[in-house]
């Protein structure tokens, strides 16, 4: 994609007649909805949105994932679509061209090769597809929901990129409500706030737009003499020429086409400043959650990079090693057995010396005092029950503070706070603005205590930045429980994508070396991705393993299925524990 930044420009203008398509009659159950205004431009001038035969639009229904693919295809007119077995549940879909367009983009990545377009599509899902089909990065912001904390990692950049944006106008007083279904007004109301205008065909322009305009018609347009005040976006369904003859755009131009936009003139002080491409995603099959406190469970986002060892998978750019520490100097590569598992499409290696996973369903129960926990019934193990918190949960309870008491009162035997993160895009620490306040708090109240950083290493040497800058503020602390490094990688927006299994085995490796040296007691937290694809397992076995699986009361196995032991189990993201606001993480620990 090819981004032009023109000029910033304030002139008032009067959208052109020309550009909206004749008006059809009103549905029968929008007057006086709070989103009628944008109903009726989006569905009938612009026929983005449909009604149905009855004559109404059901503004208050929820969406399908198949139906919101078919919307996003109709607004962006997406080319080339992924193979027709991309997903398991498509064929004869009414959506499945969408689908499959969708996904080629990057957009609609799905979850274990299914695609769910029946299900309704929840806010956060939907406005992280948005943010991707508009190629929006995501930003770190903080967030000022009440509901923050429930909002899952995956989706919590898109959401801060679109809130700062100023396009998410429905967070009834104050929630943004991040599970539930998206009703087709909210949709159009999203629509509408980021974009104002669009051309549909093909033809020449020359009013001012008040906001951002949309070109979707397939033979380009001719643009002149005029100012958009926001930004001006080329769809990816642009084969003819877009020619841009004395325009102004305050914002930028978007280009997601094949076609590079002829700047006939500009005005006399508007020199043009290109901006690098971007290289659109390519989505391959997603995994489940891997960020404490992310919670949901479907569209992850993770783009999964395939091992050397699968021939037939295609290949991905790895991080070049540069002249800095080597793996090779950091660890020895594990002894495999000659086993394996079968792991999406994939044979991943077994490794000697690691012990297999000896949880199985039926070892839990819900508990009938706590209907979120999970207890361990079976015998091999003694359990303990505990938390991880970041700065989400302390927005999110009152006046910023967890009542570390009342999380004891409530059961609580241990608590994992975060301490710090590394910048998944920027690559800068920070601190975890309330660690401190929760490592004083829980250990004062009797709760061991240990710590999570959010590492982004892609090089040795960084993973020992990252292990200095956590233990220089532990001093003083005499925290009592591990020190984990949580390593992540969702999509190509991540600054760790492309790092080679090596490197990444070698990040860790060092990392937990330097907290050992340091006295405390290393642990590594990954998801099932990142433990097959891209560690090691026989050389990270010494380690305490942290892995996180997600259940619920229609879960098919009510059991972590990693093939490898895990010490501590991150059962749920959707706990509720007194003395802190919103959802919380749950774990399990595994005690001999």
């Amino acid at each position: 994609m090819r981004l032009i930044r023109l000029p910033k420009r304030i002139l008032s203008g009067l959208l052109a007649g020309a550009l909206l398509l004749t008006p059809a009659l009103a549905f029968t159950d929008t007057t006086g909805h709070w989103a009628e205004s944008a109903v009726n431009k989006w569905s009938q001038e612009y026929g983005v949105l449909q009604g149905y035969d009855d004559g109404s639009f059901k503004p208050d229904a929820s969406i399908t994932r198949g139906a919101f693919a078919g919307i996003l295809d109709r607004f962006l007119q997406f080319q080339a679509a992924a193979p027709a077995g991309t997903f398991s549940d498509t064929k004869g879909s009414r959506w499945e061209d969408s689908i499959l367009k969708l996904n080629a983009a990057g957009v609609y990545l799905g979850s274990e090769g299914k695609a769910l377009p029946g299900d309704s599509i929840t806010r956060q899902q939907a406005m992280t597809m948005v943010a991707r089909a508009f190629q929006l990065g995501g930003t770190d912001n903080a967030l000022a929901y009440h509901d923050e904390a429930q909002i899952a990692g995956y989706a919590r950049p898109y959401i801060a990129e679109l809130t700062a944006r100023g396009w998410i106008t429905d967070a009834a007083e104050g929630s943004f409500r991040p599970t539930e279904p998206l009703t087709r007004a909210e949709l159009v109301n999203l629509l509408n706030n980021m974009i104002q205008v669009l051309i549909q065909t093909s033809g020449s322009y020359s009013s001012n737009v008040e906001g951002s305009l949309l070109i979707n018609a397939a033979g380009g347009a001719e643009l002149s003499n005029m100012t958009v005040t926001g930004d001006l976006l080329i769809a990816p369904g642009v084969t003819g020429a877009v020619t841009l003859d004395n325009v102004t755009v305050t914002g930028e131009i978007r280009n997601f086409s094949s076609v590079t936009p002829q700047i006939l003139s500009t005005p006399a002080e508007a020199p043009v400043t290109p901006v690098d491409p971007v290289t659109p995603v390519q989505p391959t099959p997603p995994e489940e959650p891997g960020t404490p406190g992310s919670g949901d469970d479907f569209d992850w986002g993770i783009v999964v990079v395939p091992t050397p060892a699968d021939p037939s998978a295609p290949t991905v750019p790895e991080q070049p090693a540069g002249p800095g520490i080597q793996p090779s100097e950091v660890y020895t590569p594990g002894i495999t057995t000659g086993e394996t598992i079968d792991y999406s499409d994939r044979k991943i290696p077994v490794y000697a010396g690691t012990e297999q996973n000896q949880l199985r369903h039926g070892d839990f129960i819900w508990a009938a005092d706590h209907p979120d926990r999970l207890v361990y019934i079976g015998s091999q193990f003694r359990t303990r029950f505990g938390i991880d918190v970041s700065a989400y949960q302390n927005r999110a309870s009152q006046n910023e503070t967890i009542d570390w008491q009342a999380v004891r009162n409530d059961g609580v035997d241990f608590a994992m706070i975060r301490i710090g993160l590394r910048g998944y895009s920027s690559g800068k620490i920070n601190e975890d603005a309330f660690y401190r306040q929760n490592i004083e708090g829980a250990m004062a109240a009797g709760i061991e205590t240990g710590v999570y950083f959010f590492a982004q290493a892609i090089t040795v040497e960084e993973a020992i930045e990252e292990a200095d800058f956590v233990i220089e503020r532990l001093r003083g602390l005499n925290i009592n429980g591990p020190v984990a490094y949580d390593w992540e990688m969702h999509d190509s927006s991540y600054r760790v994508y492309g790092t080679s299994p090596e490197m990444a085995t070698a990040c860790a490796i060092a990392f937990c070396k330097r907290i050992q040296e340091a006295g405390y007691t290393p642990m590594i937290y990954a998801g099932t991705y990142v433990s097959y694809v891209k560690y090691d397992q026989g050389a990270i076995a010494p380690y305490l393993c942290w892995y996180p699986e997600y259940k619920s009361d229609s879960s098919e196995k009510l059991c972590p299925t990693l093939y490898y032991q895990p010490d501590y189990w991150q059962f749920s993201s959707k706990c509720s524990v007194a003395g802190i606001g919103g959802n919380v993480d749950a774990n399990i620990q595994f005690i001999r």
